[in-house]
């Protein structure tokens, strides 16, 4: 059976645009390939800094709580903490030799978040971040790895670290593909429908398992475009084009046939349509959620990380004999 990597940095909530960007997918994934999903609590250390280390392992449990909820089976799907394989680190080591200061610092990101710390603690970690990615995705000899265009250029030094140890030290590393997800149309801020839904604003983020009351005042607080007309025009209505975008999903209505839906009818009604679409959508794996307490989720990280740590022993002992190491 193919093999699948993930990983998802345990900073917050799951919000309707990861949902979107992939869960679907995943559930699907889950039935013919081998998943690895990831919790990477070792790349939040990275930023925000200073971090707090109960709210990191408080959100280790709720970001698994959350992907069982959404159907992950654990049965099919390990998800595991990456700190709770050490193998990762020792790999990332060895890599690290492998790359280039240079390499590092062309990295796209760590230039933006370079520029965007340039006043506070910039963690070394930031520049390293790419190659404990792919020490991450190398470890367990992947055949796809899903990513996205914000990360495409981090999978790309994967692959170029995996070239030169083999080209150093022998066939070693499979090469891993690259997996695009299916596009439905990034999902915006509510309150800033100009940039990226994150979960990092959290008034412009529409969370999945957030309460009743605050999912309603988010939706119904959300800014929407001059004019009264509720039509898909993504350039000239981004407001109501992203609120749309989130109606269409969950409805699976076309964009021509919501326009008709509300044709005559006022933003307001837009929004409290897709409010109770948003809750009876959801309804099913906020009550998953509720079922779901540390206990449980503990057992399910402890037994996944078992098997994720005999996948990467095996990676592993081949480069350290390749290397010198043993």
């Amino acid at each position: 059976m193919k093999k699948i990597l993930t990983g998802v940095r345990p900073t917050g909530s799951l919000h309707i645009g990861h949902y979107l960007a992939f869960i679907p997918e995943l559930l699907e994934l889950q039935k013919k390939y081998k998943v690895f999903l990831m919790i990477a609590d070792l790349h939040s250390q990275t930023y925000p800094f200073p971090y707090q280390p109960r709210n990191l392992e408080e959100n280790v449990y709720n970001l698994a709580a959350e992907f069982i909820a959404l159907g992950v089976d654990p049965k099919k799907v390990l998800i595991f903490r990456q700190s709770a394989v050490p193998a990762h680190l020792s790999l990332y080591w060895i890599l690290g030799c492998l790359a280039s200061v240079g390499d590092l610092e062309r990295m796209t990101q760590y230039k933006e978040m370079r520029e965007r710390f340039k006043d506070r603690f910039t963690s070394a970690g930031l520049l390293m971040y790419p190659v404990l990615m792919a020490a991450d995705i190398l470890i367990y000899q992947p055949d796809l790895i899903p990513i996205g265009k914000d990360q495409s250029q981090h999978l790309e030094m994967a692959r170029t670290l995996a070239q030169r140890f083999n080209h150093y030290f022998g066939q070693t590393f499979r090469i891993p593909n690259t997996y695009a997800p299916k596009e439905n149309g990034q999902i915006k801020s509510l309150d800033e429908p100009l940039k990226k839904m994150a979960k990092s604003k959290l008034a412009g983020a529409l969370f999945i398992f957030e309460s009743e009351k605050k999912i309603e005042e988010k939706i119904k607080r959300a800014v929407t475009d001059s004019g009264s007309e509720i039509l898909y025009e993504p350039d000239k209505k981004p407001a109501i084009s992203n609120l749309m975008i989130i109606y269409k999903a969950l409805t699976q209505k076309t964009f021509a046939e919501i326009e008709d839906e509300f044709r005559n009818r006022g933003y307001g009604d837009l929004k409290k349509a897709l409010t109770r679409e948003f809750l009876g959508f959801f309804k099913k794996a906020r009550q998953r959620k509720e079922s779901l307490n540390k206990v449980k989720i503990n057992k399910i990280l402890k037994a996944s990380a078992k098997i994720a740590n005999k996948e990467a022993a095996k990676t592993l002992k081949l480069v350290f004999e390749r290397t010198g190491l043993s």
